[in-house]
């Protein structure tokens, strides 16, 4: 207890008005009393300068402060880390992290318990989400997939909101290694802890430097140009880290993935790319210190256009700890420019709806008409077959005799040299317009005779079950495609087609009763097609999704040709940025709908559904931009690619479009890529919060202290204020004070 005063006015001015009260009551009082009897005099005059005095006691305002020691309970945390990194044996003596971790524990315990007499001790484990520690104690090894420190630190928050923290003791290797929306900033969660005046002791295991824990060869950060051209060099650089690997030799590789063959929605084989003059795909490394970070260049020529995925791979040391860290994908868009057709063909009806793919600014469809009846009518421009001017060669329901003999030569040769070549049927078409006669012939998947017959009546064209995947086959969405061809009106009779003997040829389509209708086959460079029918301007006559479908698959036709079947572009588009996550990581789709003068259109409809590695679609919710949709993708915990599939009905007759696109997950192991330590982390999170950074050693001592002493945060002083002037009695001391004194004076006839 300890006296105190709050005078009303500075101390001089309060007595200074103290000294003035008693000279005006020792100066002119005793003047008015002379008169009276001493003792009177002495009473009257003693109670004058009591009422001054006990104004000056007001005016000094005085108090009793009263110190008391208090305690408050509160919680004291305990978080352990348990993340797989922790398994890393680089603490002193061999040990891993974790048993480094353990042992502290196995000290601290006693100490512990002493102290959970007077706070409640929670113990937690620390890695993807904080878990509380099994009854049995905590496990003897690290088996968290990620370590989520700012993540765990906000759980700690909302557990603990209504509670008072006396301190958080966080031991572990400091490495945030989290990904997603997991990955939160802990340096901001302990900012917050720091606010709310919950401190975090610190205690680091590990080191920065891995080098000593095993062998490892790593690549990352794989830099290539996401959108390429068709036979330009595509540079592709690569950091490449070498752990514990002086002087052994490997090699680092370019590998691109095979789309032959292969349906949307599935993933092609990975393979090398062969080494020559333009592709430098592989290159040997040694690594020369103990601790190598350098950058490989190589460089490799795309020859196909579409949507492929690239990997860079270094070779697996014997030994090598950790293996999920040798490789690492993207994905790449190949563009090839315009593709150039030449449709040659007698005049009908459908060279007037061919016409229409010229719409697109992707295909250029050049028609000639020809004369089947004088061919010295026929003058082609020399260009038209001159070898790398034309992608493509359409030849419709004309014989062979409508061409020259050098231009059927010429032809021959642009096949040779990669050009596609498709040929329609008719009734002047193949064996029976004397292609069977020409080079021509040898390129083609069918045998040909002068006496082939023109099969007649309605016959309906059908994907065969080999091909139901097949890119020129696809005129509607994967569950719908089915449905759409037996929706199409028939063919008006075909061309009688025969399997080459030996060939590779691949029936595509077919009739109802397996007559061969569309075959295709790879001729070396180049692509060939033997349709059958002639007959397809009647889905464009029939109008909606029919026509839709007309124009769908002659543009596919043309991709296929050309090996662009990956590549074609159309009013619907999607794309997924980036290309290639991490694990956890959201995928960023855009999405919009183009018209014909390929002007945003607003107001559309999207169906979006993402396709994991496991096969599962996943429905996703699009939001509107300014001038297409977007939607985010969270869902990317598994590696793997994922298909992204969008719809929307186009309006204006073009019926229901689709596009879809791709982008991968990386197989990296957040933790064990790189397991370094991060003591700093450690350190900054303790300042931030208020609390400190410790060795183990240090920990104990710090316990032991807390133990016998108890936690600062829970030692609490509490002070209780009594005002000596603010109450009733010194009030009703004044009262009786004057009122004597007035009694007095009024007896003696002074009032």
């Amino acid at each position: 207890m300890k006296p105190g005063f709050e005078p009303i006015w500075a101390w001089p001015w309060v007595l200074l008005c103290c000294m003035a009260m008693l000279a005006v009551v020792a100066i002119g009082y005793p003047r008015r009393i002379r008169h009276l009897p001493g003792k009177t005099q002495r009473l009257l005059m003693t109670l004058r300068i009591v009422l001054v005095l006990l104004l000056t006691f007001w005016l000094l305002r005085p108090m009793v402060v009263i110190d008391t020691d208090g305690r408050s309970d509160a919680i004291l945390y305990v978080l352990m880390d348990n993340s797989r990194s922790m398994e890393t044996p680089d603490a002193a003596g061999g040990l891993t992290r974790r048993q480094a971790l353990l042992d502290l524990f196995h000290q601290a315990q006693p100490l512990l318990d002493q102290l959970g007499e007077s706070v409640e001790i929670r113990i937690r484990e620390l890695a993807d989400d904080l878990q509380p520690v099994s009854d049995d104690g905590p496990a003897a090894t690290a088996s968290g997939t990620s370590t989520a420190i700012g993540l765990n630190l906000d759980q700690l928050a909302r557990e603990s909101a209504q509670e008072k923290i006396a301190a958080i003791l966080f031991w572990g290797d400091g490495r945030q290694a989290a990904s997603g929306q997991r990955d939160i900033d802990p340096l901001q969660a302990a900012r917050l802890l720091g606010r709310e005046h919950r401190p975090l002791y610190t205690v680091p295991f590990g080191t920065a430097d891995v080098s000593s824990s095993g062998m490892d060869l790593a690549v990352s950060e794989l830099d290539v140009a996401g959108d390429v051209f068709v036979r330009n060099v595509v540079p592709v650089k690569v950091r490449l880290r070498a752990f514990g690997a002086q002087g052994r030799p490997s090699a680092v590789r370019i590998l691109v993935e095979d789309r032959t063959g292969v349906a949307q929605g599935k993933s092609g084989k990975m393979v090398p790319v062969a080494q020559d003059r333009d592709n430098i795909t592989v290159v040997p490394i040694t690594a020369a210190t103990e601790s190598d970070d350098t950058i490989v260049s190589l460089q490799f020529v795309p020859q196909l256009a579409g949507e492929f995925k690239i990997a860079v791979e270094v070779d697996t040391l014997d030994g090598e700890v950790r293996t999920t860290n040798n490789r690492v994908e993207t994905m790449i868009r190949v563009r090839s420019g315009g593709i150039r057709v030449a449709y040659l063909d007698r005049l009908r009806w459908e060279m007037k709806f061919l016409r229409r793919i010229n719409v697109s600014n992707r295909i250029q469809l050049d028609f000639a008409p020809v004369r089947i009846d004088d061919r010295t009518q026929n003058s082609f421009d020399a260009s038209w077959f001159e070898p790398g001017n034309y992608d493509a060669f359409i030849i419709g329901d004309v014989p062979a005799g409508s061409f020259t003999d050098e231009q059927q030569r010429q032809l021959f040769q642009c096949c040779e040299q990669g050009a596609g070549l498709m040929l329609i049927g008719g009734e002047h078409a193949f064996g029976v317009g004397g292609w069977e006669k020409t080079e021509i012939a040898r390129l083609l998947p069918i045998t040909m005779t002068a006496a082939d017959q023109q099969l007649t009546g309605d016959i309906p064209m059908l994907p065969t079950r080999a091909s139901q995947t097949n890119p020129i086959l696809q005129i509607a969405s994967p569950d719908q495609n089915a449905a759409r061809w037996n929706s199409l009106p028939p063919l008006t009779g075909a061309s009688l087609l025969r399997i080459k003997e030996g060939s590779g040829a691949q029936v595509l389509a077919e009739s109802p009763t397996k007559v061969p209708l569309l075959v295709g086959q790879n001729t070396g460079r180049g692509r060939v097609l033997a349709f059958a029918g002639d007959t397809t301007w009647q889905w464009a006559l029939e109008g909606g999704a029919a026509a839709d479908a007309h124009e769908r698959f002659w543009r596919q036709v043309i991709f296929w040709l050309t090996k662009m079947e990956y590549d074609g572009e159309t009013p619907l588009w999607v794309t997924a940025d980036p290309r290639d996550l991490s694990p956890g990581q959201t995928a960023e789709l855009a999405f919009g709908l183009r018209d014909e003068n390929g002007d945003a259109v607003n107001g559309v409809s999207y169906q979006v559904i993402v396709t994991g590695p496991d096969g599962t679609g996943d429905s996703v919710a699009a939001r509107t931009e300014t001038d297409h949709a977007a939607a985010d993708y969270r869902e990317t915990l598994d590696p793997g690619d994922y298909w992204v599939n969008v719809s929307a009905d186009a309006g204006s007759g073009r019926g229901t479009l689709y596009a879809a696109t791709r982008f991968l997950v990386n197989a990296r192991d957040p933790e064990l890529d790189n397991p370094a330590a991060d003591p700093a982390l450690m350190q900054e999170l303790a300042h931030l919060s208020g609390g400190d950074f410790l060795t183990p050693d240090s920990m104990v001592e710090r316990l032991s202290l807390w133990a016998r002493n108890g936690l600062p945060s829970l030692q609490l002083k509490r002070s209780e204020r009594i005002n000596l002037w603010d109450n009733w009695y010194s009030l009703l001391l004044f009262v009786i004070l004057i009122g004597t004194e007035w009694y007095l004076r009024k007896k003696r006839g002074l009032v």
